[in-house]
């Protein structure tokens, strides 16, 4: 008898918790969303910053790039100066 009480008081709470929340739902009123058709007809690729890439994609390509240059530079220097090879001016041999 005291487990039928107890059960019916949990169901109970269970319902006064859950009819609220099934009563909400959700808001179509606010800012648009990308269900609106409107909004994907404006703008069918939102992510993309061109044909090819998203805005990250970019930022990852341009860093590569940066570090590409600066470490090319790095052997110009090198090269220019004949820093990149030991000298042939003397062959360390005497004779």
């Amino acid at each position: 008898m005291n487990t039928k009480r107890h059960t019916r008081r949990l169901m109970a709470s269970a319902t006064l918790f859950v009819l609220p929340a099934l009563l909400v739902g959700c808001s179509s009123s606010g800012p648009r969303h990308a269900g609106d058709i409107d909004s994907i007809r404006w703008n069918p690729s939102p992510a993309m910053h061109t044909l090819a890439e998203r805005g990250s994609d970019r930022m990852n390509t341009h860093a590569h790039m940066r570090d590409t240059n600066l470490r090319a530079f790095s052997e110009d220097i090198d090269s220019t100066f004949y820093l990149d090879r030991p000298s042939r001016l003397h062959s360390g041999v005497k004779r």
